[in-house]
């Protein structure tokens, strides 16, 4: 059995092969639906010649058996249909990787279920996620996506193109194929050889922020108490600059410290 890390070797001789024209598969793909007067689209087309491919591919790997599992014209052209809505969005490199491990574990001509978990083994050999998986990781990230530790760059930029505040807040059945087709564009970019760096986020001094120890080990010793009395009057600090509920929470504050005799006014 090859192993994950030498698909980069192998997937190039495998392209080639998978689109080596082939007269074993002449049958055409079913129609997606209704017949449109515009004919289908170049990605409908591109799905249905990588499925004419792969029936060849098939066909010369289990010779009789793939011919007592499709022993008529119609049964292929109606497989075909099935096989190309299944692996509409899927690129070449991906199939022909398919293909490969197929030889490997399957004696008999792959279901479509079967064939699309070691698609999904062909995501792993690249260090992505499935779609799906992905989908969901996005979707999980909770806190700001450039500080998120992703599982590789390619969901980080699936979810930015697809837009966080969509993903949190759509349903899924919006939300799920927006990101599958933008995961899916991005895993044809990583294939391709792209190298994905997620932005690295710059640090910025925050000049404002108070040191809440010092403020209140000083109000402390002005007004000779334990410091322990002046923490809580000094939460306001820990609530966002700018904010009501700071303003608030500093207003009240600094009238208990006035009764206390407190005479300075406390930052903002």
């Amino acid at each position: 059995m090859k192993e994950p890390q030498a698909v980069q070797h192998l997937l190039k001789p495998l392209e080639n092969r998978l689109a080596t024209p082939s007269t074993t598969s002449t049958t055409q793909t079913g129609e997606y639906g209704a017949a449109r007067e515009s004919g289908p689209t170049e990605a409908e087309q591109q799905t249905r010649v990588l499925v004419n491919m792969l029936f060849a591919r098939f066909k010369a790997i289990y010779t009789h058996k793939f011919a007592s599992a499709y022993s008529t014209t119609d049964e292929v052209k109606l497989a075909k249909r099935e096989w190309a809505i299944a692996l509409k969005g899927f690129q070449e490199p991906l199939l022909a990787y398919a293909v490969e491990r197929t030889k490997e574990v399957h004696a008999w001509p792959p279901t479509i279920a079967d064939f699309l978990k070691l698609i999904n083994t062909a995501y792993k050999a690249y260090g992505l996620a499935d779609p799906r998986t992905a989908y969901l990781e996005a979707c999980a990230c909770r806190t700001d996506p450039l500080q998120y530790k992703w599982s590789h760059p390619a969901v980080f930029f699936a979810g930015s193109d697809t837009g966080w505040y969509k993903l949190k807040s759509e349903e899924e059945r919006v939300s799920w194929p927006l990101f599958e087709q933008s995961y899916l564009k991005v895993v044809d970019r990583v294939i391709a050889g792209e190298r994905l760096v997620i932005p690295k986020v710059i640090m910025i001094e925050d000049k404002q922020t108070l040191n809440v120890k010092d403020l209140s080990s000083r109000i402390a010793a002005e007004l000779g108490v334990e410091e322990e009395q002046i923490v809580p009057l000094l939460y306001y600090t820990q609530k966002t600059h700018g904010t009501g509920v700071r303003i608030r929470y500093r207003e009240m504050s600094q009238q208990a410290l006035q009764k206390m005799g407190y005479k300075d006014t406390l930052p903002e």
